[in-house]
């Protein structure tokens, strides 16, 4: 009822009559739904899930504060034949816009009086800080996740391809209870190190080579989210200086973190520190994003990043050095900011790993 409660009173500080509810995430936060293919519509008195038959006895299992009410998907505008029924004759309408296609956006438009207004909304925002039930399932998913790579790592070899070495990364997060990945897992070895979102290839893993691991685990719905990067035999000089830059700027970006900054400033703070050691050029994505239900969401942690950290909100800082051709060095942590700041959600330490 307490999420609930926040688009509750979200519709009252629109002065909204109702709202429509697509973004599937969102679903999730505020009703516990697992499924897709449905729309939450919210009204000062009631909460109603519209889904097909193939989510209508789950959402009658997983949903204890809301109706359910199943439509019969015989017409390509079934769903929203039954979201206007709802509507009925209320005047202000929010809908989360975003999640809109044309299509769609013009087909709800049409199908509602004309007296209606819809009123595009953005929910996100509300999934920002992370309450302790959260806290909790994130936990967990970076445990599984942590626990995974230190397995991968004590057989990893030379001669590996950076494929085998994602394909049982992604098996060890499996089989230790993540619910899938997070997203398709990155390594990147030697030169393709340099790539930020290197796909795993044939390539195999050669001495002398910084390997790249960006991977993650889900468990009850969030996300994990952490990279860190290693080198085969022996770390040479130039390894130890570019790592060294990363893990500081790494080290400064936990530490920096506090409520009450902007994700701009954060990222401003640590883009300019790896400019000062002279690799500015080679830092080129932003310093983090929120990590929750989705992967990337609130807060952004880069340029743009006009939020305003709060304790609870949950995000990755994720420095980086990328010199084309020759390799690369990531090391990434997803921390959750409390009123004293920064507390890493992984597990596993940032020192140079060297795989001898």
């Amino acid at each position: 009822m307490e999420r609930l409660g926040k688009i509750y009173k979200f519709l009252r500080g629109r002065e909204l009559d109702c709202a429509l509810v697509k973004d599937v995430p969102t679903i999730r936060y505020l009703t516990g739904f697992t499924g897709d293919s449905s729309l939450l519509y919210v009204d000062e008195r009631v909460a109603v899930l519209v889904t097909d038959g193939r989510y209508t006895e789950q959402a009658r299992q997983q949903l204890k504060l809301c109706h359910v009410q199943e439509y019969k998907a015989v017409s390509a505008h079934a769903i929203w034949d039954a979201a206007v029924a709802l509507i009925g004759d209320k005047r202000r309408i929010g809908f989360d816009g975003d999640f809109y296609s044309f299509t769609e956006g013009t087909l709800l438009k049409s199908l509602l009086p004309a007296s209606a207004e819809l009123v595009s909304l953005d929910l996100r925002p509300m999934r920002m800080v992370k309450d302790e039930r959260e806290l909790k399932s994130l936990w967990q998913a970076f445990k599984i996740a942590d626990a995974a790579l230190e397995r991968l790592l004590k057989e990893l070899h030379s001669g590996m391809s950076e494929k085998e070495a994602a394909a049982r990364l992604e098996y060890y997060m499996r089989s230790l209870g993540s619910e899938g990945v997070s997203f398709d897992t990155i390594v990147a070895s030697g030169y393709r190190s340099a790539l930020p979102h290197g796909a795993p290839s044939d390539k195999a893993l050669e001495v002398g080579d910084f390997v790249t691991f960006d991977y993650g685990a889900t468990y009850d719905g969030y996300h994990s989210d952490t990279t860190r990067t290693v080198v085969m035999g022996m770390a040479n000089s130039w390894h130890r200086e570019i790592y060294a830059v990363v893990e500081e700027a790494h080290y400064r970006g936990i530490k920096s973190a506090k409520p009450g900054m902007t994700g701009k400033e954060l990222d401003a703070l640590i883009r300019d520190y790896i400019a000062s050691r002279g690799y500015g050029k080679y830092f080129n994505h932003g310093l983090g994003h929120g990590v929750g239900l989705e992967i990337h969401e609130l807060p952004n942690i880069n340029t743009r990043g006009d939020i305003v950290l709060e304790p609870g909100m949950v995000f990755s800082i994720e420095p980086g050095i990328y010199i084309p051709g020759k390799g690369g060095v990531r090391i990434e942590d997803t921390v959750v900011l409390t009123d004293e700041g920064a507390r890493s959600l992984t597990g596993l330490k940032d020192n140079l790993l060297e795989i001898v």
